[in-house]
């Protein structure tokens, strides 16, 4: 995978999770307290973001480190 790849595919993949925890925290919790608590507790959206974030970062840092250039 190129180091472009993965910077454009790591913000995909934490919109997904970042939207995926507004689903969960909207949708399905009524009141807001309730809602922000069942974003935290739920094990998902938030790890998504981050695996997301993660991706980003990686070809961020392939694309400084590269020696072919």
């Amino acid at each position: 995978m190129t180091p472009w790849l993965e910077e454009q595919i790591g913000p995909l993949v934490s919109a997904g999770g970042v939207g995926w925890a507004v689903y969960h925290g909207t949708y399905i919790a009524h009141d807001i307290a309730q809602g922000f608590t069942a974003i935290y507790l739920k094990s998902g959206p938030l790890e998504i973001c981050a695996i997301g974030i993660l991706i980003w970062l990686h070809g961020k840092w392939r694309r400084a480190t590269s020696v072919d250039r």
